[in-house]
Parts: C-alpha cells; sequence; structure tokens
C-alpha cells in the first residue's frame, strides 16, 4: 500500500450495487476532487478485506460493499484507524445506523465533510477464544440458519425481500433447537437471540430502540418460539419498522454467554455466519471512530 495516501478505498468488486467495472476509481475521482488522496484496492477472496485494513496503519479506510465487507474491515482496522463507508450492499445495516445516506454521490460528499464519533464494538468468542468484532448484530440460531441457506444469486435479485422468503423455508423445513443465553447466574432459554449492538437488522427492521452503538451494552432480544414472528401483531410490528424488543423479552448486558446442549446451532455475525455455539459476546465501549 502506498502510505502517502491519507484515504485507502476497499472494494468488493461483487457487491450489489457496484455497477460499472471501474466504480471504485469513480469514487475515488469524487473523493479526490474533494481535496482526499485515495489509494485503491480490491477484494479478491473472503477475508481479504481484513488483511487489506490491517494493512492501512491509521489513516482513513472507506468499505465499499455490503455489511460483509464493512466487517471484514472493522476486524482488521488499527484502533487509531478511521471508518468511511460507501453502502453498496443489500442491507446496509451500520451505514443506516449511522444515518449516511444510501445514495452513493451523497455518501462521498459526507466523506469529504469528515465529522466523526466513536461508537461501541461487539466481539464475539468461540470455544477456542477466537474473536470477531461486531458493529450492528450477532443472530444465534434461526437467524444464521436462514443466512447460511441463501446463496448470493437470491440475496441479488430478491435482495432485501430474500431474508423473510428463505426465513419461511428454515422454519417449515427445520427443527429450531434450544438456545441457553446466560447472563451473569441467570440462563434464558430461547429459540432464537439478536444479541444486538445497534437497533437495525436486515436492514431497516428495529430490534431494539434508541440510543444503541454508544450505549455500553449489547442487547439481548428473545424469541421464545420463532412461529410467534408470523403472529399478526409481532408481524405488524416487523413490517411498522417498530422495535421488536417491545414485545419479546430482552436484557442488556455488557457480556452474556449462549449455548446449545446437544445441537448444532450455528451463529451470523453481521450478516455472515460464523461459527456455532458455545460462544461468548462482550461489548467494547467506543472502540471505533466512524465517519458520519
Amino acid at each position: 500500500m502506498d502510505r502517502s495516501t491519507d484515504t485507502v478505498i476497499i472494494g468488493n468488486p461483487n457487491s450489489g450495487r457496484a455497477g460499472s467495472k471501474n466504480y471504485l476509481e469513480q469514487y475515488a475521482k469524487t473523493l479526490r476532487a474533494g481535496g482526499l488522496e485515495v489509494e485503491v484496492m480490491n477484494t479478491e477472496h473472503p477475508n481479504h478485506a481484513t488483511d487489506l485494513a490491517t494493512l492501512a496503519g491509521d489513516r482513513l479506510v472507506i468499505a465499499a460493499g455490503g455489511d460483509g465487507t464493512v466487517n471484514e474491515v472493522i476486524n482488521g482496522l488499527s484502533p487509531e484507524a478511521t471508518l468511511g463507508i460507501l453502502p453498496l450492499g443489500t442491507a446496509n445495516v451500520l451505514a443506516r445506523e449511522l444515518g449516511l445516506p444510501l445514495d452513493l454521490k451523497r455518501s462521498c460528499e459526507r466523506i469529504i465533510e469528515g465529522n466523526t464519533s466513536r461508537i461501541d464494538l461487539g466481539v464475539a468468542a468461540d470455544r477456542e477464544g477466537v474473536e470477531r468484532k461486531f458493529a450492528c448484530m450477532a443472530g444465534i440460531g434461526f437467524d444464521a440458519s436462514v443466512v447460511r441457506t441463501m446463496t448470493p444469486r437470491l440475496k441479488r435479485y430478491l435482495r432485501i425481500l430474500a431474508f423473510p422468503l428463505m426465513a419461511v423455508k428454515v422454519l417449515m423445513e427445520q427443527d429450531i433447537p434450544s438456545v441457553h443465553v446466560i447472563e451473569g447466574d441467570t440462563t434464558h432459554v430461547t429459540q432464537f437471540a439478536i444479541v444486538a449492538n445497534g437497533h437495525y437488522y436486515g436492514g431497516d427492521f428495529r430490534v431494539a430502540g434508541p440510543g444503541s452503538l454508544t450505549s455500553g451494552e449489547l442487547e439481548a432480544i428473545l424469541v421464545e418460539r420463532v412461529s410467534v414472528l408470523l403472529r399478526p401483531d409481532i408481524l405488524a410490528r416487523i413490517l411498522a419498522r417498530q422495535p421488536l424488543n417491545r414485545s419479546m423479552r430482552s436484557f442488556g448486558a455488557t457480556e452474556m454467554r449462549a449455548r446449545a446442549p446437544g445441537a448444532n446451532v450455528p451463529v451470523q455475525i453481521d450478516g455472515e455466519v460464523w461459527g456455532r455455539l458455545p460462544m461468548s459476546f462482550r461489548i467494547e465501549p467506543q472502540a471505533l471512530q466512524v465517519i458520519r
């Protein structure tokens, strides 16, 4: 990487809204016109964005892609680096959390303006102690099974509708084992849990109230029976983009654990499947500086 530049764009050329072949250079040109010195780096394989972000040092690092690319970048960033986002994905959850425009020209303008703040990050750790940071959420069980079932082609053609359609398929075809979410000495038994750092989920569906990203806590939303999501009152909240935790059990904590005795239960981190239970989760307050 060219250390003389102050800005790095790390891009996923296969992102859902990528457009033309030279799209990253087009955005780099806009940013250069705004006074930034920009280097462009294309990702070539899974987790490549993490490697490139690690090499970027303490510069402004722009993740150009979907939530998976953003998460990969976050997991490679220096604590002194700043994260910018060009939202090119399907859901763009962190961009929505930060109030960033989804219009890419306006996103470039926001990056040039350079207003920053610090946000919390969640950290998941598997049974071997391997850690993964997340900005928005970890989904335990049901939704991770849905994510694991979806194909890139389905996401590309159905976009935001892909998740609810595949959720119905998983609900009809798969057994949903119980999950134990442990907070201190208290064990909560549920079918599906969301460990939320932000309040948006899967796009602009809300699972928690305002004040997320900077609350200093993770919020666990517990769905005791997955089929309850199809209840008219719950479904109405989902369609109205209202927080689910007004209807579900939930609690806040700085750390928690989850296990599923006798079952193989996957976990998704910011929209990508990452490991399986048992797993622990904790908050790192004010861990990341972001462009807003």
